[in-house]
């Protein structure tokens, strides 16, 4: 009787399978759980780290010591604009400019230095070759122009606004210079003694003056120097190089003075 009522329950209970699809689906069940933990760790042990590491960034930043700060945020967190303003209003910058600008200003000093030295060396050669050293004396450049004084006995006569045609190759050297040298420009310049003059052709010295300097304007024109490159100016007395106490000393101031001026080339 109690075995028949044993299979009686067992077949009108729940089939066999039912109890395998129970077990899988409770151990599907745990699985999920455990990877739901899992996740909800992971989730707290970054945010943890995140914590940690902001509290160190600020004690970083507040001059904490021992703080270990990422390399990234030490970079300056300025605008390309502004690191280029810091730039351009740095001293140090401003000094390195300053002193490029000196040293390229040296440099042309020191050329144009050469240059005069050249020329002057040039024009020497020239009036010794002439054995004109006597009649004409060569300065030292000052200010950017040099000066050559010739006596205006040597090159006009007396009262007269006439060349001496002895000294014509003497112009002839400066025309030359003039040629080969065309960034310069030359001022002609008549003085006179104090000695005045009263002449149908020439009032005054003044006039004297002028008219020997033009007088050496025009030949050099004539001869093809660009008139823009020279100028004629009659100084009279006014400008005398000694007293005019003496016959020598006058001699001294008649004279005929050419000043070669570097000029920008156009």
């Amino acid at each position: 009787m109690s075995s028949r009522k044993r299979e009686l329950t067992d077949e009108s209970g729940a089939p066999g399978w039912l109890m395998t699809y129970a077990d899988l689906m409770t151990l599907l069940l745990v699985f999920f759980v455990l990877l739901f933990s899992m996740s909800n760790l992971e989730n707290e042990r970054f945010a943890e780290a995140m914590r940690s590491f902001q509290g160190a960034f600020q004690r970083a930043v507040s001059g904490a010591p021992n703080s270990i700060v990422p390399l990234e945020h030490n970079a300056p967190t300025s605008s390309p604009s502004d690191i280029n303003d810091v730039i351009l209003q740095s001293p140090v910058k401003s000094g390195s400019s300053e002193e490029l600008k000196e040293s390229d200003a040296d440099l042309q000093a020191q050329a144009l230095k050469l240059d005069w030295q050249q020329l002057n060396s040039d024009l020497k050669d020239a009036f010794e070759q002439m054995q004109m050293q006597d009649a004409i004396e060569i300065g030292t450049p000052k200010d950017g122009k040099l000066s050559l004084r010739v006596k205006g006995g040597v090159l006009f006569g007396s009262g007269a606004a006439t060349f001496n045609r002895a000294m014509l190759p003497m112009l002839d050297a400066l025309l030359d210079t003039l040629a080969q040298n065309p960034n310069y420009k030359l001022e002609i310049q008549g003085h006179t003694d104090d000695i005045p003059i009263s002449t149908a052709q020439f009032p005054s010295n003044w006039e004297l003056s002028a008219v020997r300097a033009t007088t050496v304007l025009r030949y050099m024109v004539d001869a093809g120097i660009n008139p823009k490159r020279l100028t004629a100016t009659g100084y009279g007395s006014a400008l005398p190089l000694v007293p005019n106490t003496s016959a020598e000393n006058r001699a001294i101031n008649r004279r005929i003075e050419f000043v070669l001026e570097k000029r920008a080339l156009e």
